[in-house]
């Protein structure tokens, strides 16, 4: 009776827990999703180019990929922003980019990407002495 009532045990129940159960994978894949950012600067009307792409004139909104779960750039991005006055520098800012779903690499995609055209470039050839003074 006892062999019975196991073997009903294991022929409707032990069946009907198994199918019940659903094997979810330990590292789920990483997905690139598109995340907004907003590109100003001063004074506004700067002219950008993403990848050497024209994107528009500050103040714009774009929408870059990056890893869904870090905010990270997928690829390496170069910004350029063109000055539309005199006296205004070009300006450019690069962000690293990883493609491996390894997410401990590449930047973080900021929310605002301020660029400030007033900003003059360095010389080639800096002289710093960080010596004591004699």
């Amino acid at each position: 009776m006892k062999f019975k009532a196991f073997s009903l045990i294991a022929l409707f129940i032990v069946p009907g827990l198994l199918i019940g159960c659903e094997t979810l994978p330990e590292n789920p894949e990483p997905r690139i999703t598109t995340f907004e950012v907003e590109i100003d600067s001063d004074p506004s009307g700067a002219v950008i180019e993403i990848n050497n792409d024209y994107a528009g004139k500050t103040p714009l909104k774009v929408e870059i990929e990056g890893w869904e779960t870090t905010r990270t750039f997928v690829r390496d991005h170069k910004i350029v922003a063109h000055p539309v006055f005199n006296g205004g520098y070009l300006q450019q800012k690069y962000f690293s980019g990883w493609s491996k779903p390894d997410l401990s690499y590449g930047d973080k995609i900021p929310k605002k990407i301020y660029i400030n055209m007033h900003l003059r470039p360095l010389p080639d050839k800096l002289d710093i002495n960080i010596g004591k003074n004699k």
